[in-house]
C-alpha cells in the first residue's frame, strides 16, 4: 500500500510552518498506513455448513480453507459469509489495510455452526490467532503452517467501536464474545484518534499476556503459554496455589485461568472448581481482589479486576472436584495502558518526487505528557535495499531540526521512537512535515579520514579528504564545514587547480569551515591535514556544503570504497574527563545593547560517548543557585562559536537572567560545572561578573 503524502507548494506551506527555502518543497504525513494479515486454524467437532460474520478496520479481504469469501470496505457493518466447514482442520485468512483514519484498529470474527463457535480472541493456547506484517503473495499463506514461523505473532488486543457496529449492524447481537484483535508493528498503533485527530501513539497492553514467560517461584509450567504443560491440582489441593513475578508493577485488569484439554468433554473433565485472585507488590503482603465458585464455565473462566498497579499475582486454589483432579494449562494476567516502548518505521518514501534531493528541515507536531518521549532517526540511499541505506541518523527531539543524512539522495525513510514511563499517558505524533530541494550545491560529496584509530586525550595528526562530482545544474559549493572531534591545530589544506579560498580556515568547535573565492564546481579533490584530541569512543568527520547565498545544507556521505572510512576509534585513554573550564568573556553586561550581552561556559568532555546531562549551575555568593542550564552533550570541545550570531546556540550560554526570567543584579557571580561519570561526579568551579 503506497504511503500517503502530499508535495506542497512553498506559498502553502508558508502559511502551516514556515519551512524550507525558497525554491524548496515539503512533504507531510499525517496518516499512517499499514497492511497486516492475520491466521486462525481450528478444528470442528464435525464437517458442515457455517456462517462467518466479519468486519475490520478498515478494509479486508477473508479467505475461508483458500478460497476467498469476500471482503468489504465499511468497517462499521458486520458482514456474513457462507462458509463449510471440513472435517479437520479449518483454515482462516485475513487480510486488513488499515488506512490510519482514527477509526481503530483490528477485526472482529466469528463462525457459527450447529455444533460450535469459534470467535477471534487473544487467549487460545491450541488453536492461535496470529498475524505478520510481511507482505503475503498468492494465496499460499492462506492455508499454510504459521505456527512454527517467527514472523508470525500472536495477537493483541485491537480497538474498535462495538457500539457504532451494533448499530450499523441489523441482526447481530454481539452475543459471542469474540475479541477485537489486531496486530501492531513495533507495538505502535496507527488507528486511534484522538479529538479527531488522526495520529500514532503507542499501543494499548489490551489482549497482551502480561505474565507470558514472567518468572514463577512454584508454577513455570502455567505461565509459558505452551498447552502441553500444566498444573496438576490433586483433589486435596485447596490453597495451593501458582505466582508469577510480573518484574515490574503493571497496570492489572483481569487474571484468566486455562483449563488442559482439547474438546468440550476434556474441559469439563478436568476444570478446577474454584480460585482466588490474589496480588502483591513485595511477594510477602496479599490482597485478595476477586474470586469465582461453583464453576460451570469449564474451558476458561476469569476474574475481572479494577485496575491497579501490581507486581506479583497468585491463583490460589479454593475448591476442587471430589474424586478427581483437576488440571490447569495457563494463567494469563492482563492490563491496561500503553507499551513503554516502541517504533514506527516508514517505508522507503520518494517524497512524491523521483530523483535525488537535498533534504532540508523536518518539523512535527505531536504531544509528549510527562515522562514520555518523541524522538526521530532518518536515513537515506538511492535504491530500496540494505546495501544502499545509510546508517540512522542521530535522534531528533527538537520539534524542528535540519535533517543529517548522506545527500543528495532518492530515498528517505524515517523512523519515529517512542517511551512512556506511564501507561496513561504515551506520546502521540499527529503530522511530520519533511523539508526537500531538488536543487543543490554537488552531486556527490564523498570523505573519509586517516589514521581510524587513535588515543583517546591525545593529539593526534588526521588526513581528511573529499572528492567532489558535479553534473551541470549543480549550483556549485561556496563554503563547506568538516566536522572535528576538538579544536583544529595547523591546519594545512591541498585544493584541485583553480580552486582558492577566500580568507584562512575558520575554527571553531563545530570544525572548519572553508570559504571559496569563487564557487568549486569542477571535479575534484580537497585534504586538510592538522591535528585534533579524539574525545569520544568514536567520531564521523562529516562535511556539510553549502551553495553561494544559501543557509541550506547538503550533508556529505562517508567514502567507503577500499575499507576507507570517516570514522574514528578510540584504542587507549589519556587525560582528564572534564577540562578546560573557562568563562568567554568573563565578565559581560546583559543591557540589551548588542556588545557582551551574554557569556558563554566553555569546557571539554572526553569519553562521554552517549548523550549525558551537563550540569551548570550560577550560583550567587551565599550558594544559592539563580540560574540552572542542563544541555545533553557528548564528548567533545564546547565553546564560543566565532560568529555572534551563533553565540546563544552554545551548550553552556548564559544570558544573565534567572530561572525566572529575571536580569540578575551586577555583581560576582559563580559557575558550577558537573559532570556524572561511572567512576564518580567530577566538578569545575568559575567565578563571572555581571556589570551595568
Amino acid at each position: 500500500m503506497e504511503t500517503r503524502g502530499r508535495i506542497l507548494s512553498v506559498a502553502m506551506a508558508a502559511t502551516l510552518l514556515c519551512l524550507g527555502a525558497v525554491g524548496a518543497d515539503e512533504w507531510s504525513d499525517s496518516q499512517w498506513e499499514r497492511t497486516l494479515y492475520y491466521r486462525y486454524t481450528f478444528t470442528p467437532p464435525a464437517s458442515g455448513s457455517a456462517t462467518l460474520r466479519v468486519t475490520a478496520v478498515d478494509d479486508y479481504q477473508v479467505f475461508f480453507n483458500g478460497s476467498n469469501a469476500g471482503s468489504d470496505s465499511e468497517w462499521t457493518t458486520m458482514d456474513e459469509y457462507s462458509v463449510n466447514l471440513g472435517s479437520g482442520a479449518n483454515d482462516v485468512a485475513i487480510q486488513v489495510d488499515n488506512g490510519g483514519k482514527g477509526q481503530g484498529s483490528g477485526l472482529i470474527l466469528e463462525i457459527q455452526s450447529d455444533d460450535g463457535t469459534w470467535t477471534s480472541n487473544t487467549s487460545g493456547l491450541n488453536e492461535v490467532w496470529r498475524w505478520t506484517e510481511v507482505a503475503q503473495t498468492g494465496t499460499g499463506w492462506t492455508t499454510a503452517d504459521v505456527s512454527e514461523d517467527e514472523a508470525w505473532k500472536p495477537v493483541q488486543g485491537g480497538n474498535l467501536d462495538r457500539a457504532a457496529i451494533r448499530t450499523a449492524s441489523i441482526g447481530w447481537g454481539d452475543s459471542l464474545d469474540a475479541e477485537v484483535v489486531a496486530g501492531f508493528p513495533g507495538d505502535i498503533d496507527i488507528g486511534r484518534s484522538e479529538s479527531g485527530k488522526t495520529g500514532i501513539t503507542l499501543r494499548n497492553v489490551d489482549g497482551e499476556n502480561l505474565a507470558l514467560n514472567k518468572p514463577s517461584s512454584n508454577r513455570p509450567d502455567v505461565f509459558d503459554g505452551d498447552p502441553s504443560t500444566d498444573w496438576n491440582i490433586n483433589t486435596d489441593g485447596v490453597n495451593t496455589a501458582a505466582t508469577v513475578d510480573l518484574l515490574t508493577p503493571r497496570l492489572v485488569n483481569e487474571v484468566r485461568v486455562l483449563t488442559k484439554g482439547d474438546n468440550a468433554e476434556d474441559f469439563e473433565e478436568n476444570s478446577i472448581r474454584g480460585y482466588a485472585v490474589e496480588v502483591s507488590n513485595d511477594g510477602f503482603q496479599w490482597t485478595e481482589m476477586g474470586a469465582l465458585s461453583n464453576i460451570e464455565q469449564f474451558e476458561r473462566t476469569a476474574v475481572k479486576l479494577d485496575p491497579l498497579f501490581v507486581r506479583f499475582v497468585r491463583v490460589r486454589i479454593s475448591q476442587v472436584r471430589p474424586l478427581r483432579r483437576s488440571r490447569i494449562a495457563e494463567i494469563q494476567v492482563f492490563g491496561k495502558g500503553a507499551v513503554p516502548t516502541g517504533a514506527f518505521v516508514s517505508e522507503a518514501l520518494d517524497l512524491g518526487q523521483a530523483g535525488p534531493k537535498n533534504f532540508g528541515q523536518v518539523r512535527w507536531v505531536g504531544a509528549t505528557p510527562e515522562g514520555s518521549t518523541i524522538s526521530l532517526q532518518f536515513r537515506s540511499a538511492d535504491q530500496d535495499n540494505e546495501n544502499s541505506w545509510s546508517d540512522w541518523s542521530e535522534e531528533i527531539t527538537d520539534l524542528t531540526a535540519e535533517l543529517v543524512v548522506p545527500e543528495p539522495r532518492n530515498l528517505l525513510q524515517y523512523r519515529v521512537n517512542m517511551t512512556s514511563e506511564f501507561e496513561d499517558s504515551p506520546p502521540r505524533l499527529n503530522s511530520l512535515l519533511i523539508g526537500f530541494t531538488d536543487t543543490f550545491p554537488v552531486s556527490e560529496a564523498l570523505s573519509w579520514v586517516i589514521p581510524n584509530d587513535a588515543v583517546l586525550g591525545r593529539d593526534t595528526t588526521f588526513v581528511y579528504t573529499l572528492d567532489l562530482a558535479f553534473e551541470a545544474a549543480d549550483a556549485g559549493v561556496n563554503r563547506l564545514i568538516v566536522s572535528t572531534p576538538s579544536l583544529a591545530q595547523g591546519v594545512v589544506s591541498t585544493l584541485p587547480d583553480g580552486v582558492t579560498l577566500s580568507g584562512n580556515p575558520i575554527i571553531s568547535s563545530e570544525g572548519i569551515e572553508l570559504v571559496f573565492s569563487s564557487p568549486w564546481s569542477t571535479d575534484g579533490q580537497l585534504t586538510l591535514e592538522f591535528k585534533a584530541i579524539l574525545l569520544t569512543n568514536e567520531f564521523h568527520f562529516a562535511t556539510q556544503l553549502f551553495a553561494a547565498d544559501s543557509e541550506d545544507v547538503l550533508n556529505g556521505a562517508e567514502n567507503t570504497s577500499g575499507g576507507r572510512s570517516w570514522s574514528v576509534r578510540a584504542t587507549d585513554v589519556t587525560g582528564p574527563l572534564l577540562s578546560q573550564v573557562r568563562i568567554n568573556p568573563p565578565v559581560f553586561s546583559p543591557n540589551n545593547d548588542r556588545r557582551f550581552d551574554g557569556t558563554v561556559v566553555e569546557f571539554t568532555l572526553a569519553r562521554v560517548s552517549e548523550p549525558q546531562t551537563i550540569d551548570i549551575s550560577i550560583l550567587d555568593l551565599s550558594g544559592r543557585v539563580v540560574r540552572s542550564i542542563k544541555p545533553k552533550l557528548i564528548g567533545g570541545q564546547y565553546l564560543r562559536p566565532p560568529s555572534d550570531n551563533r553565540v546563544t546556540r552554545a551548550p553552556g550560554y548564559w544570558d544573565g537572567r534567572d530561572d525566572e526570567g529575571n536580569t540578575v543584579p551586577p555583581g560576582i557571580y559563580l559557575v558550577r560545572v558537573k559532570a556524572r561519570f561511572d567512576r564518580g561526579d567530577e566538578t569545575r568551579v568559575r567565578p563571572v561578573a555581571v556589570a551595568y
